[in-house]
């Protein structure tokens, strides 16, 4: 927890295997008590892109988990200070999810939109740049690329 501009700040960072599950977007939701001015959820899913003339099937992630928790940390810290966040709740996959399913999610909660906007956009770009995570494209093919992250 972090003291914030507001009060005491909840967040929580979570690394989990396989795909994020509905239920835990819907708990993760649920969780944001209401009195907070805005929510914003973000969700990335694995895309079915086609490279080499192939389709991706799935993504095999993995991460430096100790020091990914720390960049989150961070950078959840810098947008308290940036964006006056209430709340905020990262999860993250690792091991094999495939085309479709969900591997990033971030909800932020704020007195005000413009700052939870703000505040996902920090967050989700800031994890890209800076945190050890790293996905593994596994083709149709059965051929395998790193993937790498673009804006």
């Amino acid at each position: 927890m972090y003291a914030s501009f507001f009060g005491w700040v909840k967040t929580l960072f979570m690394f989990i295997e396989g795909a994020i599950s509905n239920k835990i977007i819907e708990a993760t939701i649920a969780s944001f008590k209401s009195g907070t001015g805005a929510e914003q959820v973000f969700i990335g899913r694995v895309r079915p892109d086609r490279t080499e003339n192939a389709e991706v099937s799935c993504i095999e992630f993995t991460a430096q988990t100790a020091m990914a928790e720390q960049s989150v940390e961070e950078i959840i810290r810098e947008s308290i200070q940036q964006h006056n966040i209430l709340n905020a709740e990262v999860w993250h996959s690792l091991g094999k999810v495939y085309s479709g399913e969900v591997c990033f999610l971030v909800v932020v909660a704020s007195v005000h939109r413009k700052e939870s906007f703000e505040a996902i956009q920090y967050i989700v770009n800031e994890i890209k740049k800076r945190c050890p995570i790293f996905g593994e494209e596994v083709l149709a093919s059965g051929d395998k690329k790193w993937k790498e992250n673009t804006m």
